[in-house]
């Protein structure tokens, strides 16, 4: 595999991992969020800007699905908030990382598209890993933990990642690749994201003190980190043709995430928390790559 499609998916781990540790800095991750993609509107409008004079394609039919999945994001936005302000950073992580995986391969199994031996083992890691990773510790395991509201978020984030990820296949399959096609669509996302989710906020957050506490200095790095992030994965799949490859590197960014906030939030469950991630991982290593 080329060197270069490898090295962009890593940098993307450390800046996906970053924006969403950042979220969770002050405990106002909807509010954050909300400053977040405010911000990427000129960041987008610049990355179009510049697009533009380069070599470029965006068919129709990558209009059509750049709308469809800026909408879904807006909705990703609000879940995955919803999801933090709920739990743990380090049991939302990987687990909303984790679900679409399992959601996916669910649907191939109804489809009658059965995963090999080792696929069938890291669908079993991943399962595992995701029913241990909501509880505080093995002395008091609960089943009540699985009836909480955050799952349901963490479920509803997962969908909005599937939805959305579909549609970002199909219009990376329309357009002229480089950078300047994933520039430009890339730019049209978060800028649609960003009155998709502003008017869901507006529209059920009725708690809005929380984005004087925020402010604009660590959501402005949180909008760079997540446009730049997103541009380099998209330009990687243009490169690359060993797909799968590219989404086992990907999952490192849960190690980064899961290890920084327990040092930097000192969250609890570490004991039973690193094990999980470690088999969710590994479980979605072995399903893109042996699956």
């Amino acid at each position: 595999m080329p060197i270069l499609p490898v090295l962009l998916i890593l940098i993307s781990c450390f800046m996906h991992a970053g924006w969403n540790l950042l979220a969770r800095r002050q405990r106002r991750e909807l509010a954050f969020f909300r400053h977040l993609v405010i911000l990427s509107v000129p960041i987008g409008a610049a990355a179009i800007g510049v697009g533009l004079f380069l070599p470029h394609s965006l068919p129709l039919k990558a209009v059509a699905c750049v709308v469809a999945s800026s909408v879904i994001c807006g909705f990703y936005y609000w879940f995955l908030g919803m999801a933090y302000k709920s739990s743990d950073f380090t049991i939302v992580y990987p687990v909303a990382r984790a679900l679409p995986v399992l959601m996916v391969a669910g649907l191939d199994i109804l489809r009658g598209r059965h995963p090999s031996g080792m696929g069938w083992l890291g669908l079993a890691l991943v399962v595992g890993g995701c029913m241990l990773a909501p509880q505080a510790s093995y002395a008091g395991f609960s089943l009540r933990r699985y009836h909480a509201v955050d799952i349901l978020y963490m479920g509803l984030t997962a969908l909005t990642i599937v939805g959305f990820t579909m549609f970002d296949k199909i219009a990376a399959e329309a357009v002229r690749r480089g950078p300047a096609s994933a520039a430009i669509y890339c730019g049209l996302f978060h800028i649609i994201s960003c009155v998709a989710y502003f008017a869901i906020y507006t529209a059920f957050e009725k708690d809005k003190s929380g984005a004087r506490e925020v402010g604009w200095k660590w959501p402005a790095v949180g909008a760079v980190l997540a446009f730049f992030g997103y541009l380099l994965v998209l330009w990687a799949y243009q490169l690359a043709p060993q797909t799968s490859y590219l989404l086992a590197f990907r999952q490192f960014s849960i190690v980064l995430g899961v290890v920084a906030a327990f040092w930097w939030y000192g969250e609890r469950g570490l004991a039973v928390r690193v094990p999980s991630t470690l088999a969710i991982v590994a479980g979605l290593v072995l399903l893109v790559v042996a699956g």
